[in-house]
């Protein structure tokens, strides 16, 4: 894993925190609240790379 700090405003923080849930069979046990926000960012990058930026690529 590479570091970056990431700033979240507080209503796209509470979305993230709101998606967390919903993710729990595709985001491990983390113990700690920011390695839960961070597996949550991982799969909401990864799941609109594959979705939402492989279209507009095939579109372009």
């Amino acid at each position: 894993l590479i570091p970056k700090r990431v700033l979240f405003d507080k209503k796209t923080l509470k979305m993230i925190e709101m998606m967390i849930p919903a993710y729990k069979d595709e985001i491990s046990n983390a113990n700690k609240e920011n390695e839960k926000i961070n597996q949550m960012v991982r799969l909401a990058i990864e799941k609109m790379f594959k979705n939402d930026f492989l279209t507009k690529i095939n579109n372009f």
